[in-house]
């Protein structure tokens, strides 16, 4: 089955990039056979369904906005449980529900909605620069990624994690002059 799983956020904004934290967790753990694409994303609605065109499955991992108690859990939905919502990237835009249901509309080649699996990590400080998670959102991560790779078939030892955020990964074994 071609999958992708996609870390969605914003580095730049505490809690926001949580998804890409994973997203980079997930690609250093998967092992060299694995036939799984790793991207990361900042952007939703239409252009969001345009990367999954052409995939069987699709992981999506987010953050999800929650009240301060509630930061650091990590839940689990296909994309049948998202609601819809009057929010959007942009004026021009619509959310992902609509985007999907367009698509497919449209002929576009797209995984049905319970082959699109949502792992998402309560946030409550997704507006704000920073350049690390808070510290429950940031022990998330972790928890996160073996719920990833569970999904993927990966089994890994949970307590073989730490709570430290992941660096960003090199291209071909070398620095990639980004970090």
């Amino acid at each position: 089955m071609k999958t992708l799983v996609i870390g969605l956020g914003n580095p730049i904004l505490t809690d926001d990039g949580v998804g890409v934290y994973v997203a980079w967790a997930v690609r250093n753990a998967l092992p060299p056979e694995a036939d799984v694409d790793v991207i990361e994303l900042s952007l939703g609605g239409l252009s969001l369904m345009e990367a999954m065109v052409g995939y069987e499955r699709v992981i999506l991992v987010d953050a999800l906005l929650a009240p301060p108690e509630e930061a650091g859990q990590v839940v689990q939905f296909n994309a049948g449980h998202l609601p819809a919502t009057l929010n959007s990237a942009s004026a021009h835009d619509v959310d992902l529900p609509t985007a999907l249901q367009v698509g497919r509309r449209l002929g576009a080649s797209l995984p049905d909605d319970e082959n699109i699996q949502i792992v998402a990590i309560k946030a409550h400080e997704v507006l704000t620069f920073g350049g690390s998670p808070t510290p429950p959102v940031r022990a998330a991560i972790p928890e996160a990624t073996v719920r990833v790779l569970g999904l993927l078939g990966v089994l890994l030892d949970p307590a073989g994690g730490d709570e430290s955020v992941p660096s960003r990964p090199t291209v071909n074994g070398g620095s990639d002059g980004l970090s």
